[in-house]
């Protein structure tokens, strides 16, 4: 008989619309140390009543009492599976939670200690299920504790929402900038983007609101928190939204603020007369090129993803209500040797794609009411490689135009690297005529470049001799490498394959014959080549029945091959079959995350020979 505690856990950053998960802390489940009655008083008490911080004395007495502990995962989830193991029968525990920091904290030199805290004694309301128990709690901590422990690890948040000042809709995809009063010159807190809610989040610390003249000597703030004010701003133009005077700092609902401060900010969108609308480019995929693409060319931390395949350029456009007709292109350049591509080298690289939909009324039975017919654009068309919006404004005759999002599709392996028309992939073969055995390193001339080039956007009004905007993305690395190779050739060999990266695993014990047929006794050298220049984690581990010898991750930052040879003891393991496994991630991305091919893989399988 079993008991499944599943539980969730969140924090309030006020008591408003501003929530966070609570991932990577740890849940402990304490037995009770008090008697029964105490127990059931304890248990029926309202977490309120009940929540405080651990103190040594109180966690060293209790330290005996632990019944299990875990982690929650990145939405907060956690489950405990408890039973006999544990010598629990159903009754009544205390649930406490330990935090070494909080979520999203701003980078810092600051090390914190762990802090625990008990939020309640809880009776499970334990329903059957066959001969095991199940029961589920959700716990969101208060803002008033919440805020108290992320001022113990020096974290400050402040959480809004803009919305529009005339119809009272959010407006999503702007800047928010918040900014702290002070004698000489206002402290910048930091800035965040609003999402299709309108919501924003600024994460600083107090060294952001207490600097002066003679920082970091010498930082300055009284009496407690920062006195706020805000700006709203079109990300692309920097056009102002919203501009609040920074004496509204000095307000009473401004001033003083405390480590949790949530706003509701009321703005004006921009807009011109006659109803223009520009043509922006504004990602590549779901990455923004201006806050999402570091100065290197990759995705911004952690994942650093170079770019590969065909890609999406995104933006916006105008649709057929706006009033002016747009047109845009995109050059680009070989960001190493600042080499500009031809107009026929760009247009080799951008395929025909669907730039959006002309939608038409009509009256059918049954309905929808309207067909969408998508609108195909073929940039090689035009010889300057301008590419004109559709026009159209009419739902009953001809269609109104309702744009896509996307401004073009991009073959990054079909990218130009010099007039002769070197294209930035490159396919290499490790398999023939000498192939590249496990163990072995790569050649120095198979080994994949790195790319990197410059994408300018330009736009302007139909058919003008002027334009009206640019924008440009300095660097974005692209990667496309291919790897003829022949694995493990003497152990089941079915001809060669081609793969995103080198991959080649042997055991050496097995193969030393030539045959692989050798036999494993109690040790085992797993022989390995690896080839990328865009790796992010390399693993050789065992399947089969335990006890299993530990993985083996060899470091792979910063380099663009490893070979090598390592020891296992298989002494532990029984006499069976196994397999052995490289497994390889890649940093790449077509746009949306880690890309599903950035894998490499091979297994072996082996026997362990039984004790003679």
């Amino acid at each position: 008989m079993s008991y499944l505690f599943n539980g969730n856990l969140k924090a309030l950053l006020c008591d408003k619309y501003c929530t966070e998960v609570l991932a990577g802390v740890k849940i402990r489940l304490y037995r009770t140390a008090t008697l029964s009655t105490e127990v059931v008083a304890a248990a029926v008490a309202a977490p309120k009543e009940t929540f405080h911080q651990v103190s040594d004395g109180e966690l060293n007495a209790k330290a005996s009492l632990l019944l299990a502990e875990t982690t929650t995962d990145d939405q907060g989830n956690f489950s405990f599976t408890l039973g006999e193991k544990q010598r629990y029968a159903g009754e009544a525990f205390d649930i406490d939670f330990v935090c070494g920091n909080v979520p999203r904290p701003k980078p810092g030199p600051k090390k914190f200690p762990e802090l625990q805290f008990h939020i309640t004694t809880l009776q499970p309301r334990w329903a059957q299920r066959e001969n095991d128990f199940t029961a589920a709690w959700v716990y969101v901590v208060p803002a008033r504790w919440w805020c108290l422990i992320r001022s113990k690890f020096d974290a400050w948040v402040i959480c809004g929402r803009v919305m529009d000042c005339k119809n009272n809709r959010p407006i999503a995809g702007v800047k928010v900038s918040a900014f702290d009063v002070d004698w000489i010159q206002d402290d910048p807190l930091g800035s965040g983007i609003t999402d299709s809610n309108g919501y924003f989040r600024i994460d600083y610390t107090t060294a952001d609101f207490s600097q002066t003249l003679l920082s970091p000597l010498l930082n300055v703030e009284w009496p407690a928190g920062p006195d706020l004010y805000f700006t709203v701003q079109e990300p692309i133009t920097n056009a102002y939204l919203l501009k609040e005077d920074r004496s509204i700092g000095h307000s009473a609902s401004r001033s003083n603020r405390g480590p949790c401060f949530c706003v509701d900010l009321c703005a004006s969108p921009v807009t011109t007369d006659g109803g223009y609308f520009p043509a922006l480019w504004e990602a590549v995929g779901d990455y923004k090129i201006h806050t999402q693409i570091n100065a290197d060319g990759y995705t911004i931390a952690p994942e650093l993803y170079a770019f590969t395949g065909t890609v999406a350029l995104n933006g916006k456009l105008p649709n057929g209500s706006n009033t002016n007709a747009m047109q845009y292109r995109f050059r680009i350049f070989n960001a190493d040797t600042n080499y500009e591509l031809t107009r026929t080298q760009v247009n080799a690289a951008m395929p025909a794609f669907v730039i959006g939909q002309m939608v038409t009324y009509h009256q059918p039975t049954p309905p929808p009411p309207f067909d969408e017919t998508d609108v195909v654009i073929n940039p090689a068309l035009d010889p300057e490689g301008w590419i004109t919006v559709p026009r159209g404004n009419n739902l009953n005759s001809g269609g109104l135009f309702s744009p896509s999002g996307l401004l073009g599709w991009l073959n990054t392996a079909a990218l130009a690297l010099n007039a002769g028309g070197t294209q930035a992939h490159e396919d290499f073969n490790i398999a023939t005529p000498s192939p590249v055995i496990a163990g072995n390193p790569v050649p120095g001339s198979a080994i994949g470049a790195v790319h990197t080039f410059r994408i300018t956007f330009e736009s302007r009004e139909l058919n003008a001799s002027t334009l009206s905007s640019t924008d440009t993305l300095n660097k974005i690395v692209v990667s496309n490498v291919t790897y003829l190779q022949r694995r493990h050739p003497s152990w089941n060999y079915t001809g060669d394959v081609t793969a995103v990266g080198a991959g080649l695993l042997e055991i050496q014990e097995t193969t030393a014959g030539g045959n692989g047929c050798g036999t494993i006794g109690d040790a085992i050298h797993v022989n390995y080549t690896v080839a990328h220049p865009h790796m992010d984690t390399c693993s050789i581990s065992f399947e089969g029945n335990p006890v299993l010898p530990a993985a083996f991750t060899p470091a792979v930052s910063g380099v663009s091959q490893i070979s090598g040879s390592q020891l296992f003891d298989t002494s532990g393991m029984q006499p069976c079959a196994y397999i052995v496994w490289l497994n390889v991630s890649l940093r790449l991305t077509a746009g949306s995350g880690r890309w599903t091919g950035a894998y490499i893989s091979d297994h072996i399988a082996f026997c362990k020979k039984p004790a003679i």
